[in-house]
């Protein structure tokens, strides 16, 4: 955990210039399709996920919890942004022995038709921009760290990330992540640490993007078993840190259905939107092994809407295995 902590700050410590993490910050790196959330379920509770994601969604969230995947999981998300901006993505993950976990992703984000003008403001055609990222990742039980009073999982994530605008760059990261189990007389609680983005951004022209490097530091508990809470703390290379929370609430429907209500709080966006803009819910089924999961976010000043639908499907462990399920 040291090491993983003393390699987490050298990493960040290396690009960042006077004006990084802070709001000075804000436009000076490329690439922010990186930053789109995948997972209804972690946007509902207001991206304060870090800690508890255990699907193949972690590619994303923290590479960490796909250690918690115990046969086989697959999830796919669609949103809708403003301005006619759709992006989706799917990944995959499959358990390959008793502590590690394969998982790999797609991502796509079509901003749609735009209008191309010369230096005129004369009409030359339209273009279109989109984003696309195909990622690797791999979660590992670490049970040389873990013992009855703790459990410890490390993930890894590499990414290719290709945009065309008018015209054409590729971009090169990867993400590092931990999660560490706690048990405690009466509950459990987590704790979590994650870099994400750390690479070689896209190049345009003649310069170098710096990619959104950001740490996440994240925790969850159940003080009632139906009860989630989570919380995070965010530092993105390119803009002031900012923090989340959130909130899920399970029932049991019948014997096979089961439904989940959630709300989070994220102040990323509280300066350029409004206080509206920071509340996101949202709910879920779970039918069997099959998922059904929306998440709605006002977009505050926008004066939008923006809703996420996801759907995943997780195959349970078939026999007791030496790390706890979630």
């Amino acid at each position: 955990m040291r090491a993983f902590i003393a390699a987490a700050a050298a990493l960040l410590c290396l690009p960042a210039g006077a004006s990084d993490f802070g709001r000075a910050a804000a436009g000076t790196s490329g690439s922010e399709f990186l930053l789109f959330d995948t997972s209804a379920r972690g946007i509902a509770m207001g991206g304060a996920y870090s800690a508890a994601t255990n699907d193949a969604s972690s590619l994303y969230w923290n590479p960490a919890g796909l250690a918690q995947v115990p046969r086989f999981s697959a999830t796919m998300l669609h949103a809708q942004y403003v301005a006619d901006i759709t992006y989706n993505a799917a990944s995959v993950a499959k358990r390959v022995n008793d502590t590690s976990v394969l998982a790999a992703g797609l991502r796509y984000l079509d901003v749609g038709a735009i209008t191309r003008t010369d230096i005129n403001g004369l009409s030359d055609g339209e273009f279109h921009p989109r984003s696309y990222l195909a990622e690797l990742g791999w979660g590992q039980s670490i049970y040389d760290l873990s013992d009855s009073e703790v459990d410890v999982a490390m993930g890894a994530t590499v990414k290719y990330l290709h945009t065309d605008l008018i015209e054409h760059a590729d971009a090169y990261g990867g993400d590092l992540g931990v999660i560490s189990r706690f048990y405690g007389t009466s509950q459990t609680y987590d704790v979590s640490m994650a870099i994400q983005n750390v690479g070689a951004g896209q190049k345009f022209d003649q310069t170098r993007d710096t990619l959104p490097t950001r740490l996440r530091f994240g925790g969850g508990a159940r003080p009632l078993k139906p009860l989630l809470l989570t919380i995070e703390a965010i530092a993105p290379i390119n803009n002031s840190p900012h923090g989340a929370a959130g909130m899920e609430y399970s029932v049991d429907i019948q014997k096979s259905l089961k439904g989940a209500v959630r709300a989070g709080l994220n102040s990323m966006t509280y300066d350029s939107l409004g206080m509206s803009s920071i509340i996101n819910f949202g709910f879920g089924l779970q039918a069997s092994d099959l998922s059904f999961d929306y998440a709605f976010s006002p977009a505050g000043a926008l004066g939008a809407q923006i809703h996420r639908i996801s759907i995943s499907y997780n195959l349970p462990a078939k026999v007791s295995r030496r790390y706890r399920e979630r």
